[in-house]
């Protein structure tokens, strides 16, 4: 594995020579870009690192955890532990809204991540509106669905609370490390599920296209047990 790079609209983006969709990263006059690979990331005592907006869903006395941990694996890592009662977990969005889906703004989304449960668990992960209820009150964004007592993953386009969901090849599997991106290009957009290509949305229609969005994950319990997500790296990078 190493990395290449290739200009796009002025800007030098840096790829996987292999997994040639994953952007590393971009230099250049329009380049906004989200990266964060969890190694020095603040927290506070509430939970929230100082560059994200975070809800904790909480239907007990208990609490949902967010940490920082490096010594399980290698690396840094967002750590999420729920707590045990049903539904409860935590809605993290890195605050701001940098990124616009439009014609004229080539964009990558990408999480690298692992989960201790394949079917009693919710997770979403990509770019969406500001929500502090995001898991109840998604009305715009671009992003990956793994429903509760599922372990099949969506690909859902969505503007004014309407979705457009596309079914993503393969099954969410437990304690094993998955890679959820999407490349828009300005005309088409593309998925990789753990590195292989899935069917193209037949339909931009619900494509969110003039609201601003955010890098945004939600990780909740599906049954009442606790459990735990690791979130090794996430990124986002727009050639404006």
């Amino acid at each position: 594995m190493g990395m290449h790079s290739k200009w796009i609209r002025g800007n030098l983006v840096y790829y996987d020579s292999i997994l040639q969709q994953r952007w590393l990263d971009a230099v250049g006059p329009t380049v906004v870009k989200f990266s964060d690979d969890y190694v020095m990331t603040p927290f506070s005592a509430a939970d929230t690192p100082s560059d994200y907006v975070s809800t904790l869903i909480e239907l007990g006395a208990g609490e949902t955890y967010i940490n920082l941990l490096s010594g399980t694996y290698p690396g840094g890592h967002l750590y999420i532990t729920t707590d045990a009662n049903d539904n409860d977990g935590v809605n993290i969005q890195v605050r701001g809204e940098a990124f616009l889906l439009d014609a004229n703004h080539p964009c990558y989304f990408g999480i690298k991540f692992m989960a201790d449960e394949a079917s009693h668990v919710d997770i979403f992960a990509g770019l969406c509106i500001t929500n502090l209820t995001l898991e109840a009150g998604m009305t715009d964004g671009v992003y990956f669905n793994k429903p509760t007592a599922a372990t099949a993953l969506n690909l859902v386009l969505e503007t004014a609370s309407t979705p457009t969901t596309t079914l993503q090849a393969g099954a969410f599997t437990a304690n094993a490390w998955h890679w959820w991106e999407f490349i828009w290009n300005g005309t088409a957009i593309d998925s990789w599920v753990d590195g292989v290509l899935q069917t193209r949305p037949a339909t931009l229609a619900n494509l969110p296209q003039v609201q601003t969005l955010t890098p945004s994950i939600v990780f909740k319990n599906g049954h009442a047990s606790i459990h735990n997500m690791w979130v090794h790296w996430m990124r986002a990078i727009q050639l404006n």
